[in-house]
């Protein structure tokens, strides 16, 4: 799964904290994170990709999360990931 993320980004912020915090890291290891600042030619090729307009947005095969809450992207890893 990817996770399309961005240092000034406040939702962004919110989600990296929950999944490390609230879930606590349970899912760290199926999450590759794709900073716009740290590699901003692969961010911009899923952005384009997938239609991203806004961070964060998690990626799963062909399925996007556009800007979840915490209870979405909770139920979208809960889907995605065995």
């Amino acid at each position: 799964m990817i996770m399309l993320s961005q240092k000034n980004c406040p939702k962004c912020r919110v989600l990296e904290e929950y999944l490390k915090m609230g879930l606590k890291d349970r899912y760290v290891n199926d999450i590759e994170v794709v900073m716009r600042e740290d590699n901003e030619k692969s961010f911009m090729n899923y952005a384009r990709k997938y239609g991203i307009m806004a961070t964060p947005a998690l990626i799963a095969g062909d399925d996007v999360l556009h800007s979840p809450s915490n209870e979405d992207a909770l139920d979208f890893l809960e889907k995605h990931i065995q």
